[in-house]
């Protein structure tokens, strides 16, 4: 098993796809991150925002980037490295040599968990980077938000319904970096299940990259008409909201992404069962 992991996760850097979802990740945190900085130039300094604030995800400064990122960019950059690569092993015969050397199960829940840490690393390591650009230009607490005399890192407890405002309270970079691991996780998630779509017949690659990708826009268009007060769209729970008047239930976000990884294994699973042609 290890050594089919090896061989999987060798295959998955050496992509030109997970390349360039890479690339493009980088790039898009870096252009919105100089489009910003450049706004605070002259900036008084108890204005500035702290560098939690100015993460991308952190919805006060980079709104509309931040929400373009969770709303259509993590389903495409999940998808596009490695979901396709069980199509692209059988289409080039591949995927009978491999099988005949080893456990088919093996080898197609290994490639599972490659795909998965393809579509979790194109997501959390550019969210990270991201935040240590923000250490490099912002205070870690900035005066702007020392309001009513509590704690700066306490103030969004008082002020908004930011999510987990406990962990808010306690340290708020820790709260970045649960938003970085939740994201990754479900880009990862996404992968999967593209990666599961791919065992249906007539698929091709571009096919499980989209239908992947409208699954994702769909979840979240009906997830934001079911309710108008408590949010069932999954890309709201990959943003921090500190002025939110939605209800988040991670319930429901918990019981979503473990349906769908049952799912996916179950796909993974049928599949183990039917021959190759």
């Amino acid at each position: 098993m290890i050594n089919v992991l090896r061989y999987e996760l060798k295959r998955l850097f050496s992509r030109k796809e997970f390349f360039i979802v890479i690339v493009i990740a980088f790039f898009y945190i870096s252009v919105d991150f100089i489009y910003h900085s450049v706004m605070l130039i002259n900036s008084p300094l108890f204005e500035l925002p702290s560098a939690y604030q100015m993460w991308l995800l952190y919805n006060k400064v980079r709104g509309q980037w931040g929400q373009l990122f969770a709303y259509f960019l993590i389903p495409l950059f999940a998808t596009i490295p490695y979901s396709d690569s069980y199509l692209e092993d059988k289409r080039a015969g591949v995927i009978n040599f491999i099988i005949t050397r080893c456990d088919k199960r093996v080898y197609l829940f290994c490639k599972g968990i490659v795909v998965f840490f393809s579509g979790f690393i194109v997501v959390f390591a550019p969210l990270l980077f991201d935040q240590l650009l923000c250490f490099c230009l912002l205070p870690v607490y900035s005066p702007s938000e020392n309001v009513f005399n509590h704690p700066t890192y306490n103030a969004y407890q008082f002020l908004s319904t930011v999510q987990l405002p406990k962990l808010h309270s306690i340290n708020p970079y820790l709260h970045n970096l649960f938003y970085m691991l939740l994201n990754g996780v479900c880009a990862g998630i996404i992968a999967l299940v593209s990666y599961s779509i791919s065992f249906f017949r007539k698929m091709n690659r571009y096919l499980v990259v989209i239908l992947a990708f409208l699954f994702y826009l769909l979840e979240n268009f009906i997830g934001k008409l079911i309710s108008s007060s408590t949010t069932f769209s999954i890309a709201d729970y990959l943003i921090i909201l500190p002025f939110s008047s939605e209800i988040t239930k991670y319930q429901y976000l918990l019981i979503f992404i473990m349906g769908l990884l049952f799912i996916s294994a179950i796909t993974i699973n049928l599949r183990c069962s039917k021959d190759e042609v």
